[in-house]
């Protein structure tokens, strides 16, 4: 592929709600820069960009592509990303790399939950938008009534550029505002005609006409006065003002059509090399390593780049995405990775076009390119010249809040699963694992059920080892409530020596939180000094072991104050067992309860959710602490629940809110169990044994 400077190229992500057809779009723009030979279809699985086998038998993306192309004097980089929520961390990995963003609507069913989502998004990184009205030529579509939709959810600044010829079925092209003609397909040809505007459309493109000079007229005071006395506009004119209202973040235009017929794909394709930024029209900001003082990069600075993607399967190996920020790379380079400070060779450089993959020998600044073999760099590390170190910003990813125990199919493959699992958390920064060190459990935490679901398929296929999935246990733990005493004798003869030991302890209450004590107040020697810390280990073994049902026993004071030996019998051994049964006698005889974990729940959504979110969360045992006002206008609800009832909470918070509601929490204390609940937890306990 040739070298494109800076100024010539485009990094262009496409952002909306499942399926409304961003892959379809993509595969058409594959078709008609030349890129491919022939148009990839979502529906039968010949995608050229939906390449995995779980999103080929789903019809579904999950993962973000990068899609090179040339169009014109410009390279375009098109990002496709996934639009099921539970994939969300794809796409905000893409929208790291991008310049711009491209949100597809469908016309048949107008702004969905991850349009709002994605829009939010895209505003937050300040990236300009701009709007594809797609399956013009689905029933029931109204372009109108979404052009009003989106101008009441988004505000003014979104304003059509073309306009539909014909609707639904009948849907066969566009009318350029800017440059005041029309496009049609007709049927029986594979490209597009210049004709003139319809006649039935003249009242709708003189109002559309006048709404766009008015939302440019603030970059351009001339054009509004040119339009009011009726002079001539020149597409130029409209062009360069409409450029500068959408690197502001002022003004959205509408672009329409259909990927699957064909139409407005090379508009909009046009639209993209001529009105939306390049890389050479703005400089990053950065800082100093190791310091917070910013620091500012142009393209023609040193070299900079940010791994904005990571990718590991066993057969392709592992290949990192680069967003080159400023200079140049080429390939067979040394640069310096400054989230590490590891000096990293650079391998052959690539540009992707779906499946395809084309070797660059150089690439500059604003360029997108892969390379392979870079075993320590993660995703969100900053590569830079070495004599010139800076460090970006990495991506902030949504909590995994969805937590399940996971356990290998086979035993003895409980290493080959857990190698595969962090191979696939470092391609997906919103999987995570850990250790539950309350229960010993090894704990999967993702955004959803299908993305778990999908991780365990991909596991299959690519690792060839299996995983189940379970409800995590919850780390109950045991404590008393009065003090009391107990006295543990074992003793045990069986020819030769036998086993004797012989204990009285002291079992006392401590304050939450203060863990457990042992101390000793032998007097006289009635328990050898020997065999005293045989019984500090049995106290602390049989306490960690539980005695209830099996939780470790918290908050307890032990205290050796008495027993006898033998001379010859006597052991550690004996020892150990005689506080175990001391221990088990005396827990039970001191009111033993079972305490839960208390997380404290933050959840925010809408405000018109609340009060079901709030009977939801009191169904679980919640005290609600209060609501206040957040960000984007959302409810913020804070309460402490018991983390038994928060098993799949992610997911019934979304069926509830349509997808709209988050929520976060975090460990608070323990508290008592009440006693119906305690008794269902013993039961299961003594059950399981």
């Amino acid at each position: 592929m040739k070298e494109f400077q800076s100024k010539n190229l485009r990094n262009v992500v496409f952002l909306g709600h499942g399926n409304c057809g961003k892959t379809s779009l993509l595969d058409d723009a594959l078709f008609h820069t030349g890129t491919a030979k022939r148009r990839g279809n979502v529906d039968d699985g010949t995608s050229l960009l939906d390449m995995t086998p779980e999103e080929q038998e789903r019809h579904l993306t999950m993962e973000a592509k990068l899609a090179s192309c040339e169009w014109g004097d410009c390279k375009l980089n098109l990002l496709d990303t996934p639009g099921y929520p539970d994939f969300v961390g794809e796409a905000i990995e893409a929208m790291n790399a991008a310049d711009a963003a491209v949100i597809v609507v469908s016309a048949h069913s107008g702004i969905e939950v991850e349009t709002e989502k994605f829009w939010n998004l895209a505003k937050e990184q300040e990236l300009p938008r701009m709007f594809f009205l797609n399956k013009m030529d689905r029933e029931h579509t109204d372009f109108h009534g979404v052009i009003d939709e989106l101008r009441v959810r988004f505000g003014s600044g979104v304003v059509p550029v073309q306009l539909p010829i014909g609707q639904e079925a009948a849907f066969q092209g566009v009318v350029d505002l800017l440059k005041m003609h029309g496009k049609i397909v007709p049927h029986d040809e594979d490209d597009c005609v210049v004709t003139d505007i319809p006649e039935y459309l003249d009242h709708d493109v003189e109002l559309a006409r006048q709404t766009l000079i008015e939302a440019v007229a603030d970059y351009n005071n001339e054009l509004l006065e040119k339009y009011l006395e009726g002079e001539e506009i020149s597409e130029d004119e409209v062009g360069e003002a409409l450029r500068k209202g959408i690197a502001d973040g002022k003004l959205f235009p509408v672009f329409c059509g259909s990927a699957k017929a064909d139409i407005g794909v090379k508009k909009l394709l046009n639209g993209i090399a001529a009105y939306l930024p390049s890389p050479a029209d703005h400089t990053v900001i950065g800082t100093v390593p190791g310091s917070e003082e910013l620091v500012e990069r142009a393209v023609g600075d040193a070299f900079s780049a940010y791994a904005w993607k990571t990718t590991v399967d066993p057969l392709a190996g592992r290949q990192t995405y680069l967003r080159i920020y400023s200079g140049k790379l080429k390939a067979d380079t040394s640069v310096l990775d400054v989230t590490t400070g590891r000096t990293e060779r650079i391998g052959a450089l690539q540009t992707l076009r779906g499946k395809q993959a084309h070797s660059v020998a150089v690439a500059h600044a604003g360029d997108i390119v892969v390379t392979s073999k870079l075993m320590n760099v993660q995703t969100g590390d900053t590569l830079a010249d070495a004599a010139h170190p800076i460090a970006y910003e990495a991506a902030a990813f949504p909590t995994p809040m969805l937590e399940m125990a996971v356990h290998p199919k086979k035993k003895g493959e409980e290493d080959k699963l857990f190698a595969a699992i962090a191979k696939c958390e470092e391609a997906d920064p919103t999987l995570a694992v850990r250790k539950e060190q309350g229960t010993k459990e090894t704990i999967l935490a993702g955004i959803g059920e299908m993305q778990l679901k999908i991780l365990e398929e991909k596991l299959e296929s690519k690792y060839h080892v299996g995983l189940t999935l379970t409800k995590p246990r919850i780390a109950y733990r045991e404590t008393i409530k009065k003090a009391t005493k107990a006295e543990g004798k074992y003793k045990k003869q069986s020819g030769g020596h036998g086993q004797y030991g012989h204990v009285l302890l002291e079992i006392t209450p401590q304050k939450a939180g203060e863990g457990n004590e042992f101390t000793e107040t032998i007097f006289g020697g009635s328990v050898p000094r020997q065999f005293i810390p045989a019984v500090e280990k049995g106290t602390q073994e049989t306490l960690a072991n539980g005695i209830l049902a099996g939780y470790p026993v918290v908050d307890v004071k032990v205290n050796l104050y008495d027993g006898s030996y033998h001379p010859v019998d006597s052991s550690e051994a004996s020892f150990k067992s005689a506080t175990a049964i001391a221990l088990k006698k005396g827990v039970l005889d001191a009111s033993p309860v079972l305490l839960e974990p208390i997380d404290t729940v933050t959840v925010a959504a809408p405000e018109y959710y609340v009060g079901g979110i709030i009977g939801s969360l009191n169904s679980k045992r919640a005290r609600i602490l209060g609501t206040e006002t957040g960000d984007k206008g959302q409810m913020v609800i804070r309460a402490e629940v018991p983390e038994a009832e928060l098993y799949q909470y992610a997911t019934d918070l979304r069926s509830q809110t349509q997808g709209r509601g988050t929520y976060a929490r975090e460990f608070l204390r323990y508290e008592v169990v009440p006693e119906k609940q305690a008794a269902a937890v013993i039961e299961e306990a003594k059950a399981a044994k």
